[in-house]
């Protein structure tokens, strides 16, 4: 906390005047004053909500009446209002002017975070506990803490807080995400970072270095405080209490804490002084996220803001047939079941049907496009050999004239070969016959040449039997003309050759 010293005179003088008076205001004042605007029926004007930048587009969409609203009615729950605000059915279109947000854009401060001491938080740089110099300017002071702001954000309503003050009211109000001063709804992504001109200014507060404890007498700027601590200061850490060490401490001890130990998340060796830098980059310390101001464990950050994470703005489950609602993922179930795009539901089974209607349209016009492209391709393929034609003409015909005489050769030709097969078809057919007549005929030849070789040689035969009996009979004959005139042995009748069997054809 800043050490300001009381003045009464000038808290008097602005506990009834209203701090855009520019007058300057003692701790004491700015909360009686704080507690005061509770009460009010608009937004306080002031130095850092008046400049207000103008908005972006960014990666988010947020619809427009977020930050057109003023006031919305008393009881309207921040459920409602993302349904209402945060989910237009239809988005608008992209302009330089568009309302588009995604939360502040600077990266806060790593003392932002609240990040706890078991995680390594001692080992940051705290800029909420810095002493200035002189009183702040009341205009630079934050509603919640009373000290200037450190990372200024600024909601739609126009309050400007810091960030770790933002963030611990968002994450303890029960009442949900409201504004601190006037309770009115709104969404972590409309908030948007304070002006640069306001930065500047905070940035130009002069607070005196922490080691001033320690003897210190520098007096800088609140820019530059922090590297002046870490790197320039000469008070920021003391020699080792342990003598035959040669190491540096940040705080004072009876014992040397360069020993090395085991980190309690990792088991990891690291010296006692340096745990809680260790702690800043374990991945098994938590850390948090920026999204839903959760601890989650380091190694596992990047899978929370992707899968699980409530403060990620996240696209409609039923985004493939034409939702084009975006919201965070915590109020994204809600919005869920009452989407017009809901495939089970009247509305929804009416836009898909129409939806294919349209994607059966644009396919068939893609088709038709090409086709004509087709057609033009060929059109001009088609002149173009037109053209070429002409050029050529008497060499084409030519060519035709040679191309139809062979064409015609070859048909004379394959006409006389079907002829040639015909007349060797015909000829065979008109020989076969008479070579089988030819050869009975030879057969029977044979076999009469064989029956007349049987006659001759039997004729011979018999010739020979004959004249063999002839001779016997004429010497029998002489026989008995010169014997003793026996009896004589009667002939044996010879049977004629007509009466020889003789084989048959």
């Amino acid at each position: 906390m800043s050490e300001r010293p009381p003045d009464n005179g000038t808290a008097r003088h602005s506990a009834s005047d209203s701090s855009d008076e520019g007058l300057r205001m003692s701790p004491a004042a700015a909360r009686r004053f704080a507690r005061r605007n509770l009460h009010r029926t608009s937004a306080t004007p002031d130095l850092v909500t008046s400049l207000v930048r103008p908005p972006s587009p960014e990666a988010f969409y947020v619809a427009p009446g977020v930050h057109a609203r003023r006031r919305p009615p008393p009881r309207l729950s921040a459920s409602a209002a993302y349904s209402s605000d945060l989910i237009p059915l239809r988005p608008p279109v992209a302009a330089a002017g568009s309302d588009r947000r995604s939360g502040p854009l600077a990266p806060p401060h790593p003392s932002s975070l609240d990040i706890p001491a078991r995680h390594g938080g001692t080992a940051i740089f705290d800029l909420y506990s810095l002493t200035y110099v002189v009183d702040p300017d009341p205009c630079l002071v934050c509603p919640i803490c009373h000290d200037p702001l450190v990372d200024p954000v600024t909601t739609p309503c126009d309050h400007t807080f810091c960030y770790r003050c933002l963030r611990r009211s968002i994450a303890s109000s029960p009442s949900g995400t409201t504004c601190p001063i006037d309770r009115d709804p709104f969404s972590w992504l409309d908030c948007f970072t304070a002006a640069r001109l306001v930065r500047t200014q905070l940035n130009a507060l002069i607070v005196r270095c922490p080691h001033s404890g320690r003897g210190c007498p520098r007096e800088l700027r609140r820019e530059v405080v922090e590297r002046h601590v870490t790197t320039e200061c000469r008070y920021r850490d003391f020699a080792c209490p342990d003598a035959a060490c040669t190491g540096r401490v940040r705080n004072k001890g009876d014992t040397c804490p360069h020993a090395e130990t085991n980190c309690s998340f990792c088991d990891s060796k690291v010296q006692g002084a340096e745990v809680d830098v260790h702690l800043l980059t374990c991945p098994k310390a938590k850390a948090r996220c920026q999204g839903c101001w959760q601890l989650i464990c380091r190694s596992q950050l990047d899978a929370h803001r992707t899968l699980e994470c409530d403060g990620v703005e996240i696209a409609c489950p039923h985004q493939d047939v034409g939702c084009p609602a975006r919201a965070l993922r915590g109020d994204m179930g809600a919005h869920a079941r009452m989407c017009s795009f809901h495939p089970d539901t009247p509305p929804g089974i009416i836009i898909r049907a129409q939806r294919e209607l349209l994607q059966s349209h644009d396919d068939l016009s893609a088709e038709l496009r090409d086709l004509r492209a087709r057609q033009t391709e060929t059109d001009a393929r088609i002149d173009e050999l037109m053209a070429a034609q002409r050029s050529v003409d008497p060499i084409v015909h030519d060519n035709r004239t040679m191309q139809d005489l062979d064409a015609g050769f070859e048909e004379v030709h394959q006409n006389l070969t079907q002829l040639e097969a015909r007349q060797s078809m015909w000829t065979m057919n008109q020989v076969m016959p008479i070579r089988e007549e030819v050869t009975e005929l030879r057969n029977n030849i044979n076999m009469i040449r064989m029956h007349v070789n049987w006659l001759l040689n039997r004729s011979r035969e018999e010739g020979r039997i004959r004249a063999a009996n002839n001779t016997a009979s004429s010497v029998s004959i002489r026989r008995d003309s010169s014997g003793d005139g026996g009896p004589a042995l009667p002939e044996r009748r010879r049977s004629s050759a007509t009466d020889m069997d003789l084989p048959r054809l």
